[in-house]
């Protein structure tokens, strides 16, 4: 027997099912609205707690890094006391010689140009993470960094 009238008969029961003249019941697609309830975006969330969102923005950089005063050299350098540093000079590690020779002071704007792409931004550094393409990513980020490594008085 052949395929072909059976499958036929198939498609034939699963229209006449599907197109029956009752109508059914649907589920609403949305739900009701909840009294006094206001939807939070993402972005709303960023701008909430942009601390956390940094904290778990950092989870990526915590293999190669460390931020506490005195951390050890892991494949990146300790950031303690990053922001105000120039770029390469943090004794005890072994910085690229792009790095080295860049000349660059770590503040907002040059971290930000750096975690955006890290490679287009410095030319033959040694650092593989390809970057946080979402400026509030990268914002945030660096409010997590800014508040756990810098210096307290």
């Amino acid at each position: 027997m052949s395929l072909k009238p059976l499958i036929l008969l198939a498609f034939i029961s699963f229209s006449l099912v599907t197109c029956s003249s009752e109508p059914t019941a649907q589920a609403p697609t949305t739900p009701p609205p909840q009294p006094n309830a206001q939807p939070v975006s993402q972005t709303q969330t960023a701008e909430i707690d942009p601390l956390a969102r940094g904290a778990k923005l950092y989870k990526r950089c915590q293999t190669c890094h460390t931020l506490e005063e005195g951390g050890k050299q892991k494949i990146g350098p300790n950031l303690w006391a990053i922001y105000g540093q120039t770029a390469g000079t943090q004794e005890g590690f072994k910085f690229s010689k792009a790095m080295a020779a860049s000349g660059i002071v770590w503040d907002e704007d040059t971290m930000d140009g750096f975690l955006e792409n890290p490679s287009k931004y410095m030319p033959k550094n040694r650092m593989s993470f390809v970057g946080l393409r979402k400026k509030e990513d990268r914002d945030a980020l660096q409010a997590y960094l800014r508040d756990i490594t810098t210096p307290k008085e």
